[in-house]
């Protein structure tokens, strides 16, 4: 005999679709925050090496007491060469090479970003760099490099300036607009 007050026990079909909706809406809000915080410490991680990278040159020209040059050789790798810059390098003057991490690429002044707190004739991003040792003063010239993060609005700008005597580098996670740049 069926009891018309007989206990119910488990949810109901709605109430588990309900539960399903509720976890898939939070969890594509963490996949985006995610995401973005890739993009962050990726470009981040750009800046760094870049700045160490030509930061490291200087100190191997100094050492060495002899021209080095800089050099973007395609979007993802910077080398360094024995030599002034504008030279034909042979891969027997190369002393070291930086690749970026994936997604990162160097943009060139073909790009609508310039380098932020330069003036203005020095604000494209530069290929190369000639560094040249000087006794108390930085080998590296006034200048920066330029990373970006795939196509996102994420930059990395490492920037040499002529009242610091080391690179540092600044970020921006808008576009690489004039007032988005800050240094960490």
């Amino acid at each position: 005999m069926l009891n018309a007050c007989s206990d119910k026990r488990g949810f109901t079909l709605v109430e588990a679709l309900v539960v399903v909706a509720i976890i898939g809406v939070l969890s594509s809000m963490g996949v985006a925050s995610l995401r973005g915080a890739v993009a962050n410490s990726r470009i981040k991680d750009a800046g760094i090496n870049v700045t160490a990278f030509v930061q490291s040159a200087a100190n191997e020209a100094t050492r060495l007491n002899e021209k080095l040059c800089v050099v973007v050789s395609n979007q993802h790798t910077m080398k360094l060469y024995k030599g002034a810059c504008g030279s034909t390098f042979e891969e027997g003057n190369l002393l070291n090479q930086l690749v970026l991490e994936a997604g990162n690429k160097f943009i060139t002044a073909s790009n609508n970003v310039n380098c932020p707190e330069l003036g203005e004739s020095q604000r494209s991003p530069k290929t190369s760099m000639e560094l040249v040792p000087k006794v108390g003063v930085s080998p590296i010239p006034t200048g920066c490099f330029l990373v970006r993060y795939g196509e996102t609005d994420r930059f990395a700008a490492s920037i040499k300036m002529p009242s610091r005597f080391p690179m540092y580098y600044k970020l921006s996670y808008d576009s690489g607009s004039e007032n988005s740049w800050f240094e960490f």
